[in-house]
């Protein structure tokens, strides 16, 4: 499908394996998800979920769509779903699923990471404007991962 709804190039501190790392790890995936509560790995190197005040998502990554330079995970957000928080559960209760491809670029002083959000799907409230609350979260987060990604890098 990759019909893009955004996409942000960020320069980091973090090494590309940092930062491959970060991705799956609930602690640095806190520090940009939108009023953030709590997160835990589900399945290893697979599956985490994050929740906040508006919902939790299931951040699944995709092993068949990912190389050496990217990584891609699948999105999948519930809201109203009380814990405790499973990959099914989730996925039941579903209100849209996107995907992001975080593509990582080795330089002098880290990498840059350029990440893309894409494919989203709506499943419940059909006329929410996703695509607009997407692209403004997704502005939103890069300011929140960059400083703390630079700082996690050490």
């Amino acid at each position: 499908m990759n019909k893009i709804i955004h996409r942000e190039r960020i320069p980091l501190r973090a090494t590309p394996e940092q930062v491959r790392e970060f991705i799956m790890t609930p602690a640095r995936v806190l520090e940009y998800y939108p009023d953030a509560i709590n997160g835990e790995v589900l399945e290893p190197g697979h599956s985490l979920f994050c929740c906040g005040k508006a919902g939790v998502s299931l951040l699944e990554r995709l092993p068949a769509e990912c190389s050496e330079h990217k990584v891609v995970i699948k999105v999948t957000t519930a809201m109203r779903l009380n814990p405790p928080y499973t990959a099914d559960a989730i996925r039941e209760a579903r209100f849209f699923t996107m995907i992001e491809d975080w593509e990582l670029e080795a330089t002098e002083r880290g990498c840059v990471l350029t990440k893309t959000w894409r494919d989203l799907e709506k499943h419940r409230m059909r006329l929410l404007p996703m695509a607009m609350i997407v692209r403004r979260s997704a502005k939103a987060e890069t300011a929140h991962l960059q400083m703390a990604w630079d700082q996690a890098a050490g």
